[in-house]
């Protein structure tokens, strides 16, 4: 993950302040990390991201909590679709 670029991107683009940037980057992170994959090698093979969704509400019970990590990912992907091509 291009940490910086992704960083710039939520505070200009989304208008996130530091700290709420700061959140989405480390949803990613332990997104990747709990489910050991690459989220930039997912979206260059074009997996559907229903898939992962369902995996993390199964890990994140609270379905609450579980959008967030969801909405980070799109966030993420968003980002790549534009900035990463």
């Amino acid at each position: 993950m291009n940490t910086e670029a992704f960083e710039s991107y939520l505070k200009k683009e989304k208008l996130m302040t530091d700290h709420e940037a700061r959140e989405v980057i480390s949803r990613i992170r332990w997104i990747e990390t709990t489910f050991n994959i690459s989220l930039d090698k997912m979206f260059n093979e074009g997996e559907d991201l229903d898939e992962i969704k369902i995996t993390i509400m199964d890990v994140v019970v609270a379905e609450d909590k579980a959008n967030l990590f969801y909405e980070a990912i799109c966030l993420y992907q968003t980002f790549s679709k534009i900035h990463c091509q």
